[in-house]
Parts: C-alpha cells; sequence; structure tokens
C-alpha cells in the first residue's frame, strides 16, 4: 500500500514543479516578448533566476520524492520531513491563492502567479500524501542511527 501511495505522491509533487517551472518560464517569455528587460539588471536576474530554480527544484523532486526509509528511526523523520514540507506548501499556497481570488487576472502576465499557485497546492497534496504514505512506528527514536552502527 505505501508504495502506491508514494508513486501517487511522487506525481503530486512532480507536477507541482512542473507547474512551478511552467508559469515562470511563461513568465519571462511574456517579458521579453514586451520588452521589460532592461530596465534593470537585477529584475533580469530575478526573472532568470526564478526559472532556473524552479527547474532545479523539479530535478530534485523527482529524484528525493522516490526515497525510500526502512528503519523505524528513519521512518519517524522522513514523515516528519514531509508534513513540514506539506505545511510550508500549504501556507505559501494560502498566500498566493488568497492575492488571486482578490484578482484573478487571467492573462500572460499573471501566469507565473498561477503557475505558482496551483504548483504549491499540488505540491501540498504531494508532501501530505508522502507523509501518510510512511506508517507509524510506535518503537522510532528521534535520531537516526549512524551506519556503521
Amino acid at each position: 500500500m505505501g508504495s502506491t501511495q508514494r508513486q501517487v505522491a511522487h506525481k503530486w509533487i512532480v507536477f507541482g514543479y512542473c507547474a512551478l517551472f511552467v508559469g515562470t518560464l511563461i513568465g519571462v517569455i511574456w517579458q521579453v516578448t514586451n520588452q521589460y528587460f532592461v530596465q534593470s539588471w537585477r529584475v533580469d536576474v530575478n526573472s532568470f533566476s526564478a526559472v532556473f530554480a524552479s527547474f532545479a527544484a523539479l530535478i530534485a523532486w523527482w529524484f528525493l520524492s522516490r526515497i525510500n526509509a526502512d528503519k523505524p528511526d528513519q521512518i519517524s523523520l522522513v514523515r516528519r520531513a514531509f508534513l513540514g514540507l506539506a505545511l510550508q506548501a500549504l501556507l505559501i499556497s494560502t498566500n498566493t491563492v488568497t492575492y488571486l481570488v482578490n484578482d484573478p487576472n487571467l492573462s500572460w502576465q499573471s501566469a507565473s502567479t498561477w503557475g505558482y499557485a496551483l504548483g504549491t497546492t499540488s505540491t501540498t497534496i504531494g508532501f501530505f500524501l508522502m507523509a501518510m504514505s510512511y506508517r507509524s512506528v510506535p518503537n522510532a527514536t528521534d535520531q537516526v542511527m549512524p551506519a556503521d552502527k
């Protein structure tokens, strides 16, 4: 059961980071086509770094969401980590969705915001499902034991 649930969670997480990447990429393309670059090098760097950061996150979570903890100590820590990530994504998603509810502008200019909202909402679901896929272990300690023990 945990393996199938992890595969579903993996898809939610990767989809979320894909949405983030596509949203930021559309935002940069829109800025380039409307000649918003060369006004400030700081804005240019910020725009391009957002695209590369979202792509790096997509690649990282492609692999990290495939981690399979099998020892009781690891299971407890991994579950807590995924719950923490779910909470973080939920709070960011809430902030972005609240902004979009107040200004539901559907345009190429707002594509990065919509991608961010869709991506963080999807990763919230994925991280929560990933945390729930690790069964609770009553005797787990709070620290992972070194590999040599």
